[in-house]
């Protein structure tokens, strides 16, 4: 496979009206998978050559190398978008609002598809010239705003003792939630949450919210990646003999 050229934002953002195509991300990352090192896997075992696992990491994750895997992360996003990923978002003909957007290349494909988005961040780490659309400055109060849209959730803790999460959960009065990145137990992290939103998190979605959707991801090394879509129960309208949710999807 040829080396893709994505060197400036606007060639990164190549393709993205096309709705028969994968993202360019999801090329750069086959172009990039495709010359991964056959023992790859072993980068995280503990009985292997301790040496040969520093090489492993340091193909993972070399700040200095403009192909690293963590390089294409900071560049692109944390998980990678497919076809059906964005079709899905697309077919929930849901206005949407992406808190902890990071440089907004999701957000970025669909807007693209003419999905009406609103994204912000704290906008600490990611500056302007990186920003794939317009990021908004702002915290999780903002989500009271928001509640005839859809929240979007892509990788917003960085640590499970973050609060960002949980504290756009509270704020936010909406029916659905699209949640990108790991959940419990589906993870390779020694923490059983994932290393995308915290265990406070998680358990209150669940007080609150089913799974109804999930679109299986493209995974970086040490990565267990899904889309998920969430509903609200409706708890105002259960009778006691009831013991199933209904939702319209």
């Amino acid at each position: 496979m040829a080396s893709p050229i994505f060197h400036s934002i606007e060639l990164r953002r190549v393709g993205s009206e096309d709705e028969n195509s994968h993202p360019f991300y999801y090329t750069v990352y086959q172009w990039k998978m495709a010359a991964a090192p056959p023992d790859l896997v072993r980068f995280c075992d503990p009985t292997y050559d301790q040496q040969r696992k520093k090489e492993l990491t340091h193909w993972i994750r070399n700040p200095d190398d403009k192909t690293s895997c963590q390089t294409l992360q900071i560049l692109f996003a944390f998980s990678v978008p497919t076809l059906e990923a964005i079709n899905t978002l697309c077919s929930l003909r849901r206005k949407i609002v992406s808190a902890g957007a990071g440089c907004g290349y999701w957000e970025f494909l669909l807007a693209s598809r003419g999905v009406e988005i609103i994204a912000f961040d704290a906008n600490g780490v990611y500056p302007k010239e990186m920003h794939y659309i317009t990021i908004q400055t702002g915290s999780s109060e903002l989500l009271s705003q928001y509640s005839d849209y859809a929240l979007m959730l892509a990788w917003p803790d960085d640590t499970d003792e973050s609060s960002f999460s949980v504290d756009c959960l509270s704020h936010y009065k909406g029916d659905c939630i699209i949640h990108i990145g790991e959940l419990f137990g589906e993870t390779l992290s020694f923490n059983p949450w994932g290393q995308s939103t915290s265990c406070k998190f998680q358990l209150e979605l669940l007080k609150s919210f089913r799974c109804i959707k999930r679109v299986n991801l493209p995974n970086w090394p040490g990565h267990k990646d899904n889309l998920t879509i969430w509903r609200r129960i409706n708890s105002n309208i259960r009778f006691p003999t009831e013991t199933h949710c209904y939702f319209e999807l």
